[in-house]
């Protein structure tokens, strides 16, 4: 099933206000803990930052030039502010990225394998999971190799494997990190914008901002592209009885429109949410927040 959200309501549910939305057993003195920062990493070497108390909640990212989270900064309070909404509702919120210094051949099967040991070992029971991008393609291997660690998940601008043009894209991105060792960020734009016009003023300011962008391992950033391109769980999507929010926008151009649907529909118990106006980058709107956590409550 496929709802469009035409504004804050998406799930075709009754939504209580956001400020209302709350993790079950939500104790109001964890109040305090959502500006106390955590940062670490976990078993398997994921880095994380962490905020809020109460249930938690594991939040995958996309794509980045580095296998870490910043740690101060304009980016780090931006980073923050993608997860600090899900921290006010009561949740201890685990913002991770892939872990640093990994060995070549590491595959996205491998990835999910030392991901799912590291819940585990952290949690020692099932957790609400959110991936976005890359991490949404994660958050799918998880869901295909290890379900038991999920309780629910909400995958986000991702499907069962890449979209044509993040392919073309990210195989772009790999020549150049290989040849230049640069994170040439405009190779991405043709998945935000399809306007030739919008794409030349997108592409100014992301052309200018790659040689600002320091990559610390060109090694690991090869080792996660050429992994999350041989990426397909298209056959394993059956048997994902996780219960499982794909959402995705109506103009997010890295995959097709059909392939984030039919991601969800071949999951028995999964739903797709369209947001059709929103693109590759909605999970800082309020409809996403809302949505989400009515979804997980």
């Amino acid at each position: 099933m496929v709802v469009r959200a035409g504004g804050y309501v998406g799930l075709g549910l009754r939504l209580r206000p956001a400020a209302l939305t709350v993790a079950p057993g939500f104790d109001l003195r964890h109040t305090f803990l959502v500006d106390a920062v955590e940062q670490g990493a976990f078993a398997g070497g994921q880095p994380y930052l962490a905020v809020g108390g109460g249930r938690p909640l594991v939040y995958l990212v996309g794509l980045s030039a580095n296998h870490e989270l910043p740690t101060g900064g304009l980016e780090r309070r931006i980073t923050l502010a993608t997860i600090r909404p899900f921290a006010q509702a009561g949740y201890r919120v685990y913002l991770t990225n892939r872990p640093p210094d990994l060995e070549p051949g590491t595959s996205w099967a491998d990835l999910a394998d030392d991901l799912a040991v590291s819940l585990t070992e952290r949690f020692g029971e099932p957790v609400d999971l959110i991936g976005h991008s890359s991490g949404g393609s994660q958050l799918l291997q998880l869901l295909a190799d290890h379900p038991a660690v999920a309780r629910k998940a909400v995958v986000a601008s991702a499907a069962y494997r890449l979209g044509p043009i993040a392919k073309e894209a990210q195989l772009q991105l790999l020549a150049n990190v290989e040849q230049h060792g640069r994170f040439q960020a405009d190779l991405l734009v043709a998945g935000f914008v399809q306007n030739p016009t919008a794409q030349r003023l997108l592409n100014l300011p992301m052309g200018l901002a790659a040689p600002l962008i320091k990559i610390k391992s060109r090694s690991d950033l090869a080792i996660a592209l050429r992994a999350e391109d041989a990426f397909d769980v298209y056959e394993k999507l059956p048997a994902i009885s996780t219960e499982t929010l794909v959402v995705y926008g109506g103009k997010d151009y890295f995959w097709t429109q059909e392939m984030f649907a039919e991601t969800a529909a071949r999951m028995p118990n999964a739903t797709a949410l369209c947001y059709p106006k929103a693109g590759h980058a909605l999970t800082t709107s309020p409809s996403f927040f809302r949505d989400t956590l009515t979804f997980l409550a």
